[in-house]
């Protein structure tokens, strides 16, 4: 079995050196979502960053907040100067008691070039703790003035609401003093081939299995290596994911949605949650009637506005070409993560505390295969944004959709397509159809397909389309030469993973 290794994040980890090797003090802000693997790229920048007569690894503080008070964090601080080889470091940990001494400590640091780590960063909006603000912005100005040439602080945090709050609001203590930012996303496609090839993973069912579950968090790819789950042959994959990952009293992610996605979600915004994991797509109106009463109306958009804006765990799309105000805009999951958790996983979780594994597994795999399919329509827009970021591929792309549909009084003239990717300067647009099985592009699928790209070329707003190159694309996971073959001569353009693979 291959090594696990650190994969990706070239661009960052490059970042990082820049910043802390720019000769001055910097205050920068990492942020990401849960395992995305903020304190892993912070390891792997102790360990290679080794250009000063002290390495960083030798000088650099992590402390971890704890949801407590000020005793608590204080105490957490100062393990964390015990815990550091830098004597400075060991003889201050004594000093600090509370959020004024913390503080200073902190600026002394900082003065003798050493970098802090404050992970977890947003409990400081707590009320309880929201006084070390006060006292980290007077350490900061003075930090910011004294001509330092080493040494910084990084604040982490997975609440984009609570970062904001903390560091951009305008009435913060700390507003304006961030010298760097820094938002860790997932990995990219790029990155998970490399963690395939490393791991000799190679059948594009296996990729669109993981994706679906995982996305491009780099924790949870490691957990699936620890489980040994790359070792699996293809047809018992799924089943292994689910049972490895998920079902068994040590599994290691079984607890993990309701402990770091669903802990602060109660009543109301938990079961709207659940509702749009079942509904993927649906629009406002659903909403309101699969979860509350009419009377509810105002309380249950309040709820749903706060799932898109503070908590990010709702995406809200809007139809191609509409503004932002749009009445047929759909709502999804924006986790991959969640919404199989929500779909597959916690239901066989619950399961199978009453029936056998393989009962469990039998009533998970229908509900399975249907995630896919709206992650794998996800996953080739993602492709076509990267391919044309990073240069590669057969499409500049201009502009990307989530793809098109309208809401016609006549049902019959309703348009839904998957994709519908533009590139302006050429007067090019790509027309795709996503099926998660090569299979379910049939005659009558196609041709409703057809019918639907016509609808929205005849459309008004759309007619200056009419005389640019016009793609009409299928994808799936995998085709078959027999398929590849049967599509192009109907003249279709035919994507699958692995043929994005080769790009990389």
């Amino acid at each position: 079995m291959a090594d696990w290794q650190f994969y990706g994040r070239t661009e960052p980890l490059s970042e990082l050196h820049r910043i802390v090797n720019a000769g001055r003090w910097f205050f920068c802000r990492i942020e990401g979502r849960r395992r995305i693997g903020k304190t892993s790229l912070l390891s792997q920048l102790a360990k290679s960053d080794v250009t000063s007569d002290v390495p960083l690894s030798k000088r650099l503080i992590y402390m971890q907040v704890p949801d407590s008070d000020e005793r608590d964090v204080a105490t957490a601080f100062q393990r964390s100067l015990n815990d550091c080889e830098h004597s400075l470091a060991q003889s201050l940990s004594p000093t600090v008691v509370n959020f004024p001494s913390m503080a200073r400590a902190i600026g002394e640091l900082c003065r003798a070039g050493l970098v802090v780590v404050i992970d977890e960063f947003q409990y400081f909006t707590r009320a309880v703790l929201a006084s070390f603000n006060s006292f980290l912005q007077a350490e900061v100005d003075r930090l910011r003035d004294a001509n330092i040439k080493q040494g910084g602080l990084f604040v982490l945090g997975s609440l984009h609401a609570d970062m904001n709050q903390l560091l951009e609001d305008k009435g913060a203590p700390l507003y304006g003093r961030l010298t760097q930012r820094i938002k860790l996303d997932h990995w990219d496609f790029e990155d998970l081939l490399d963690v395939f090839r490393g791991q000799n993973v190679r059948a594009p069912s296996q990729w669109l299995t993981f994706w679906t579950f995982f996305e491009g968090v780099p924790k949870f790819y490691h957990d699936a290596f620890e489980q040994d789950l790359y070792q699996v042959a293809p047809d018992k994959f799924a089943d292994e994911l689910l049972t490895r990952m998920f079902l068994r009293s040590s599994s290691p992610l079984s607890e993990e949605a309701d402990t770091w996605f669903l802990r602060e979600l109660r009543g109301r915004s938990l079961s709207m949650l659940t509702f749009l994991a079942e509904h993927a797509g649906c629009s406002n109106g659903e909403v309101l009637a699969g979860v509350g009463a009419p009377e509810e109306k105002t309380h249950i958009g309040t709820y749903l506005t706060k799932l898109v804006s503070s908590y990010e765990m709702v995406s809200k799309l809007n139809p191609v070409f509409s503004d932002g105000k749009s009445r047929n805009a759909r709502y999804y999951i924006a986790d991959n993560f969640l919404q199989a958790w929500l779909v597959v996983a916690k239901p066989a979780r619950e399961a199978a505390r009453m029936k056998p594994i393989d009962k469990v597994l039998e009533l998970a795999r229908p509900r399975l295969r249907g995630v896919e399919g709206f992650a794998f329509e996800k996953l080739i827009r993602k492709l076509h944004q990267e391919c044309s970021r990073k240069g590669k591929g057969d499409f500049d792309l201009s502009s990307m959709q989530l793809g098109y549909w309208n809401r016609a009084k006549d049902a019959s003239r309703n348009i839904e397509i998957d994709v519908v990717a533009l590139d302006e300067s050429n007067k090019r647009v790509r027309f795709g159809s996503c099926k998660r099985s090569a299979d379910a592009h049939t005659n009558e699928a196609l041709a409703v397909f057809e019918r639907h790209v016509e609808g929205f070329l005849a459309a008004r707003e759309h007619r200056h389309m009419q005389g640019w190159t016009k793609e009409m694309a299928l994808f799936s996971p995998i085709f078959t030469p027999g398929d590849r073959t049967h599509f192009v001569g109907k003249g279709y353009v035919v994507k699958d993973l692995n043929d994005y693979a080769a790009l990389f």
